[in-house]
């Protein structure tokens, strides 16, 4: 009987024990002492506890352990554990009475606020120093790691991407534009990455998406309007692409870019002479326009090409219509050659060029102006 009250006393003691109310100021001592294992089971206990379960510093403080955890020790899972925390005492103390204080060194309060902002800024520094010393992968990391604790700090996700793009991680890259974009950031750089990356993907639908988005933020951006019709044309929607361009020409007249991508458009819809009135009105702009000018050369020599096939379809006894059309051939063709020539002095490396103006001035017999395209196209070749 002894030695059963004995066990029975023993018993109740360590059920005593067990259920006292844990003495949540040691935790933070603890915790000032680097002593992160014992401030561990003091709040983990007390999160628990019937009398502190509830108390809005049990949270305060076990939030700054797990914070300390996460940024001393780097256990798995405290970054969550301190969040849900702090979110803890924002929910049982929206004012934060029971935890506010003064650090009388700075003369500022202390609160969940500031200790969120100081392991924020842990990280942020961290992800800044990698960045600089050209680590992206790291930096991309503390970036991430610094928008997870503060998602309002727009820059830090922004930043996160990249810091993927500069380490050549497009997956990573395309998913913090896409979180930016979510947080909020509505930047034109926003919408031309994820557009870039849905191009690379050949995804036009998703493009296209992207770039309305950018439209919707900047209703007014000329370069937003134009990849939208480009999108358009390749989706097949030209009728649609066709009056975006007209009101974005209306918009801003005086772009070549426009006229030219109209007249591409017109070309697609059949519309062969509104093309070139739209290749010339881009020219009158900027008489360099490349792509005008090409589109020009290559139109009035195709057209001087359909009379060649013409005339090679003649036979030997027509000797009347070969001369005909010959001269008709040679005035398309001295049509054609100052808007080659002009496209020689933007580009003399082109082998379309050198080529087409080397075919032009034998068959106009401009032999020592044909020979030295020969030339330089053989160069080019080589």
């Amino acid at each position: 009987m002894r030695t059963f009250l004995t066990l029975m006393l023993a018993a109740i003691c360590v059920t005593g024990y067990s259920q006292k109310k844990p003495k949540i100021n040691q935790a933070l001592s603890a915790l000032e002492e680097g002593n992160l294992t014992e401030a561990k089971s003091i709040v983990d206990a007390a999160i628990v506890h019937e009398k502190t379960k509830d108390d809005p510093k049990t949270w305060y403080y076990r939030g700054q352990v797990y914070a300390s955890l996460d940024t001393a020790n780097s256990e798995p899972g405290a970054k969550e554990e301190a969040l849900k925390s702090f979110d803890k005492v924002l929910e049982l103390d929206p004012e934060q009475k029971a935890v506010n204080s003064i650090d009388y060194a700075t003369g500022q309060v202390v609160n969940v606020d500031s200790k969120k902002q100081g392991w924020y800024a842990y990280y942020y520094n961290k992800a800044i120093a990698a960045y600089n010393e050209e680590n992206f992968s790291v930096a991309a990391d503390n970036f991430e790691t610094s928008f997870f604790i503060n998602p309002t700090d727009t820059n830090a996700i922004l930043n996160a991407a990249y810091a993927a793009l500069a380490d050549g991680d497009d997956e990573r890259a395309k998913e913090g534009f896409t979180k930016s974009y979510d947080a909020g950031v509505r930047d034109k750089t926003i919408f031309l990455q994820l557009y870039n990356y849905a191009i690379k993907e050949e995804n036009f639908e998703e493009g296209l998406e992207v770039i309305r988005k950018g439209k919707e933020a900047h209703p007014n951006d000329v370069d937003l309007a134009k990849y939208e019709i480009n999108l358009l044309i390749q989706l097949k929607q030209t009728e649609e692409a066709k009056a975006g361009l007209e009101k974005a020409i209306e918009d801003d007249p005086q772009n070549p870019d426009l006229h030219f991508s109209l007249g591409v458009l017109r070309e697609e819809l059949g519309e062969k002479e509104l093309a070139l009135e739209s290749y010339r009105r881009a020219t009158e702009i900027d008489p360099n326009h490349y792509n005008s000018n090409f589109n020009l050369g290559v139109s009035t020599f195709n057209d001087a090409n359909e009379l060649i096939k013409e005339r090679n379809a003649l036979s030997y006894k027509e000797t009347t219509k070969n001369k005909e059309l010959t001269k008709k051939i040679n005035v398309q063709l001295e049509e054609a050659l100052p808007i080659w020539e002009k496209l020689y002095s933007l580009n003399s490396t082109d082998q379309t060029v050198l080529e087409t103006l080397s075919y032009i001035y034998t068959s106009l017999k401009m032999n020592d102006k044909a020979e030295k395209m020969q030339d330089e196209l053989d160069a080019v070749s080589n």
